[in-house]
């Protein structure tokens, strides 16, 4: 569940983060200088969800690109071995 988070929910919600905090600086700004805040609702959300998709693309191609094992391994699925359940894992070709 924390890897689905990090890799997909995180990078897509960080420009709209970053624009609520930009948001609530600026109202706070605003009201100490007596000047117009800023709305929320009229943000540049088409930018926002682009460069969240964007960034969820480059952490699924990072991801994808930095795991797993060695192009010569073969995969062992689990098995039951003297009543036990020996995990999966990846052996060096021979």
């Amino acid at each position: 569940m924390l890897r689905i988070a990090l890799t997909y929910v995180v990078p897509f919600l960080l420009p709209i983060t970053a624009y609520a905090v930009w948001i609530w600086y600026r109202t706070a700004y605003a009201e100490r200088h007596a000047g117009a805040p800023p709305k929320f609702e009229e943000g540049p959300w088409p930018l926002m969800l682009f460069l969240g998709a964007v960034l969820t693309f480059a952490a699924l191609a990072f991801t994808a690109l930095n795991s797993g094992g060695p192009p010569d391994s073969t995969y062992v699925p689990p098995r039951l071995e003297g009543g036990k359940i020996v995990p999966s894992e990846l052996r060096p070709r021979e």
